[in-house]
């Protein structure tokens, strides 16, 4: 088994960390990757990559896509960047990371500088250093670590830094595919707790504005209602999730769940939920609108209601493809045990999966539960753990390079 050679985890952490100390924020208006995808693209020519950058102004047919979320955000100065090596006619790895993270949650519960990622050997903190820049350092770490190995490749590996990920859905892999990026197998630097995920769940979200004469007592008694009512509806669905790489999902028991934003516009509260295949959207649409309206009776009225649009959808890569036993056997030899293979929360993996019909793998560093887990306060990566992932990732890529047939 090929290993990342110990030589370059002095540079990934250094890497790691000035990409923390970028902000590289998203939001329902647009996003601020630019800087950090600046650092990409010149990361990448430095070594010796292909590289290519394009906005989603390139691809006006993006704005009309029937997965595009948002069209009328701002997209300008938000540059995809893509990397290659190897033969440009040669077979393809797709190896991608999302550069973009969320707004700071609730920022009175940082208790430290959310883009001081500290000096500490063990740990990294900072927002987004778990989702995704971690891997987004693990891209350019894997194309040095290869070009700079000096091995003639046979087959082409195409990196991917993207946008628009964490308030997109879909927006920065849909890019992807709308430029031509075509692949036997992809790679997704995006996950939690070094699990190997071969999918993601659907769902989408029911926003719910209140009037600016509701009080604050009016609307704790409604979301009380709620959660409550949320918490018997995900009771209710366990079932579905009694099927293969579903059974320990983190959603099973909360695959409806109230929860409160705050933001510019003030306290409003979102119904998310999760669905798995075999649902019919409308259908689910309609059982939770009846939810909501038999839990809030006239109540429902003092509240704007949306839902967010496209929804995530279902999907699953057979854990028989090739690169899914790369991915496991890897694991193995760099972890010294099993893998854990399941299925991920709602991802935009599902446009990869289910559009390009690239099979995806998705693995990560980030923290799922809490306290320092992604999207929450004082966000941290433990550094011996995500050495490790990253090891995983060059040994799985490596095989890739290194086998001849890449499908079963």
């Amino acid at each position: 088994m090929n290993l990342l050679d110990d030589k370059y985890q002095p540079l990934y952490f250094q890497t790691l960390r000035e990409l923390v100390r970028i902000p590289s924020r998203s939001s329902r208006h647009g996003g601020e990757e630019a800087l950090v995808q600046a650092y990409v693209t010149d990361r990448m020519r430095k070594v010796g990559a292909a590289v290519r950058c394009f906005e989603a102004s390139d691809y006006p047919e993006f704005f009309t896509h029937p997965l595009c979320t948002g069209p009328q955000r701002q997209y300008s100065g938000r540059p995809t960047v893509i990397g290659e090596i190897g033969p440009p006619d040669a077979p393809a790895l797709l190896v991608l990371a999302h550069s973009d993270t969320v707004p700071i949650f609730e920022p009175e519960k940082w208790t430290r500088d959310p883009y001081d990622p500290g000096t500490q050997s063990d740990i990294i903190y900072g927002l987004g250093v778990g989702d995704d820049k971690w891997g987004v350092a693990a891209l350019l770490i894997l194309i040095q670590s290869l070009i700079e190995s000096k091995v003639p490749l046979a087959k082409r590996l195409i990196f991917a830094s993207t946008i628009d990920e964490e308030h997109g859905v879909s927006n920065g892999v849909l890019l992807l595919m709308l430029a031509g990026v075509q692949a036997e197998a992809a790679l997704y630097l995006d996950g939690g707790d070094g699990q190997i995920l071969l999918g993601n769940l659907g769902g989408s979200t029911f926003y719910l504005q209140p009037d600016a004469d509701l009080s604050n007592e009016e609307l704790a008694a409604d979301a009380q209602a709620l959660e409550q009512a949320c918490r018997l509806k995900s009771v209710q669905r366990e079932p579905l999730f009694e099927r293969p790489y579903l059974r320990d999902n983190l959603m099973r028991a909360t695959s409806v769940s109230l929860q409160r934003l705050v933001d510019e516009n003030g306290i409003r509260l979102a119904v998310a939920f999760y669905t798995v295949e075999g649902e019919a959207p409308q259908a689910v649409q309609a059982e939770l609108e009846t939810l909501m309206a038999q839990t809030l009776g006239a109540n429902l009225s003092r509240y704007h209601i949306t839902l967010r649009q496209p929804w995530f959808e279902p999907a699953f890569t057979d854990p028989s493809t090739a690169f899914v036993q790369y991915m496991s056997d890897s694991y193995r030899a760099v972890m010294k045990r099993e893998p854990h293979l399941s299925r991920n929360t709602k991802q935009d993996a599902f446009v990869l999966i289910n559009h390009a019909r690239i099979p995806t793998v998705s693995f990560g560093a980030g923290r799922t539960q809490m306290p320092g887990a992604y999207h929450s306060p004082d966000e941290f990566i433990e550094t011996e753990l995500t050495w490790k992932i990253v090891q995983t990732a060059h040994a799985a890529v490596s095989r890739w390079l290194a086998t001849e047939r890449t499908t079963p």
